[in-house]
């Protein structure tokens, strides 16, 4: 008898890194998980939509704020052989379109995000639990624009990760606004 062969699912996926004050902004999704899992504000592009269009819907939808898109950050593309899905995630530099005004955070009502919280850069690597949905931004808080722009991961269910930690800001190493 023949194993039935999963059909691969390919999805397209667009994330923002909204920096303020020393923090991130996270949020946390459940997806049927025993625990929250924690990451950039973003998600799928639906059918016809580019990057920038769908982040700024999926900020509005999750986070209840209005961003502008900047520029590209780096590139995810991560598969999992065990769920037969790849994602290629595109992440951007976002920002508030009011930057004077205190952001007011409302979670989605009916998605998956349940909670929204702006997370100091230290604290971080506590948060994300996967090298495919942490690894580019921990290296782009640590090293800004001067760090690699692709990571590549083969199989992005693996917890088998040491985050990136690091010291606190110094003068030769800032941290990134």
């Amino acid at each position: 008898m023949s194993e039935i062969q999963q059909e691969w699912q390919y999805y397209r996926v667009s994330q923002g890194v909204l920096a303020h004050r020393g923090n991130v902004l996270l949020v946390a999704n459940d997806y049927g998980y025993p625990e929250l899992l924690w990451s950039l504000p973003g998600g799928r592009l639906e059918p016809g939509e580019q990057h920038k269009e769908a982040l700024q819907r999926e900020f509005l939808e999750e986070t209840g704020l209005q961003v502008t898109v900047g520029e590209l950050l780096y590139a995810v593309d991560s598969r999992s052989e065990i769920a037969h899905k790849q994602f290629v995630t595109l992440v951007f530099e976002v920002h508030l379109l009011a930057p004077e005004v205190e952001p007011e955070l409302i979670a989605e009502v009916n998605g998956p995000v349940k909670e929204v919280r702006f997370v100091p850069f230290a604290q971080a690597p506590e948060y994300i639990p996967r090298p495919s949905m942490g690894e580019g931004l921990l290296n782009y808080l640590r090293y800004g624009k001067e760090m690699s722009r692709y990571f590549i991961y083969p199989e992005y269910l693996t917890t088998e990760w040491q985050p990136l930690r690091w010291y606190p800001s110094t003068p030769e190493r800032p941290a990134v606004p």
